[in-house]
């Protein structure tokens, strides 16, 4: 008998765990021993992606229905720890994740992601009313083409991670019912809704831990939010990733004092605001948005414990292609921030361009940040011009540094100068 075959039940179950669904099946032809066992993984993950809706979708995708349900129906475990469906045919409606949703509470799920492929208001379909009062709920991932209806009264009293993006509001008010039935929420991830109703957060998340606030357009449109993404009484909250356009950021910003972890891209002023980020020790900054230089020397005066700050660019869902130069003179801060005298660490440049401005920027803070043990740059020429920016980079050699043992690395490769 086969090595593998020899290990326990519970331990092969947690192996299975790890496939697509459509091959834990399979192995039921590999031995009496497997025959029965594949009725008991503890996670089932269905992927209608795998296929091809060519020549007749319907008939394509009633194959997948049924196969769903025929599994469902042998299914023996009587606990189930997570349900995902990855649906990329526009064929799939409301009465059939209806069907399996209702299966899945039977079954006590703890975790339901639900992805589709496309984005399309036609055929959107909306999830049991039901599900919003599982009370053995931890896990509600929901991304695209999904109508969230949500009723008066919501008690998703476990529920500590909740990820809705691109999906669609019944009206107004959907999403504020929803988080205010979310007690023990610790994680929340969201973005600005695509639909009549864009997302309102005006609700108390006491036991929010991670919050990430997301735009999805690739326009860069200004849409004033500033009104509708504040959240309130987070004292718990300790890692925010924040992507928004955003024209009147203070409530939000002020609602992410207790974070010691921020990752932020912003459009939105913020200069004429003082706010302290007491607990802020970690900062990655997108460059992309306009005036980012003015929100990186209003966040370097705002955090005095700050030991770790990235100049980044968000990738693909940045809702800024291009980094703009700073324009005029860079205004450095008045005085030195404390964070750049007593605690700042690391300070990283990804996407370094080597204009004028942006040198000043490196050479204030390499000058000023006593602690520095290491500044760390990057580009990303073209290889016509990558000589020209091994020569930028290499011209930061010469800039002085506060910090003797400050450690200089340059280029994609690290390599120390």
């Amino acid at each position: 008998m086969d090595m593998i075959s020899n290990l326990s039940d519970d331990l092969l179950l947690k192996i299975l765990s790890q496939l697509p669904t459509k091959d834990v099946v399979e192995t039921m032809f590999l031995s009496k021993r497997w025959k029965f066992l594949w009725m008991m993984v503890p996670k089932l993950d269905y992927d209608d992606s795998v296929y091809e809706y060519f020549d007749d979708e319907r008939v394509e995708y009633r194959v997948f229905r049924e196969y769903v349900d025929r599994f469902l129906v042998l299914y023996k475990s009587p606990v189930l720890e997570t349900l995902k469906f990855n649906l990329g045919c526009w064929l799939s409606t409301t009465d059939d994740m209806s069907t399996w949703i209702r299966f899945a509470i039977a079954r006590r799920v703890r975790e339901l992601e639900i992805y589709r492929s496309f984005d399309a208001d036609d055929y959107s379909f909306e999830l049991p009313r039901c599900l919003y009062t599982f009370e053995k709920l931890v896990v509600l991932k929901l991304y695209k083409s999904i109508t969230l209806d949500v009723p008066r009264e919501v008690c998703l009293s476990s529920l500590k991670v909740l990820h809705i993006l691109s999906v669609h509001y019944k009206d107004k008010n959907s999403l504020r019912r929803l988080l205010s039935g979310c007690p023990v929420l610790e994680e929340l991830v969201i973005d600005k809704s695509e639909g009549d109703y864009p997302p309102s957060l005006y609700v108390i998340m006491n036991s929010l831990e991670r919050l990430s606030i997301l735009n999805e357009f690739h326009d860069t449109d200004i849409f004033d939010l500033g009104h509708l993404c504040s959240s309130e009484n987070m004292p718990e909250l300790v890692e925010a990733n924040v992507k928004l356009v955003c024209e009147s950021p203070e409530k939000l910003m002020r609602s992410l004092t207790s974070v010691k972890r921020l990752s932020l891209c912003l459009y939105g002023s913020m200069l004429q605001h003082h706010i302290e980020f007491y607990q802020l020790i970690r900062l990655e900054l997108c460059g992309c948005g306009p005036k980012w230089w003015n929100l990186l020397t209003w966040m370097l005066q705002s955090s005095p414990k700050l030991q770790f700050l990235k100049l980044n660019k968000c990738g693909e869902i940045c809702i800024c292609s291009i980094a703009p130069p700073i324009k005029r003179s860079w205004g450095q801060p008045s005085s030195v921030p404390d964070c750049l005298q007593f605690h700042l660490s690391t300070f990283e440049w990804k996407y370094y361009n080597g204009r004028r401005e942006e040198k000043k920027v490196v050479a204030y803070i390499l000058k000023n940040a006593r602690q520095l043990k290491t500044a760390i740059f990057s580009t990303k020429d073209s290889y016509l011009q990558e000589k020209q920016s091994q020569k930028k980079l290499k011209e930061l050699v010469s800039l002085p540094r506060a910090s003797s043992s400050c450690q200089l690395l340059v280029d994609l490769k690290k390599r120390k100068i």
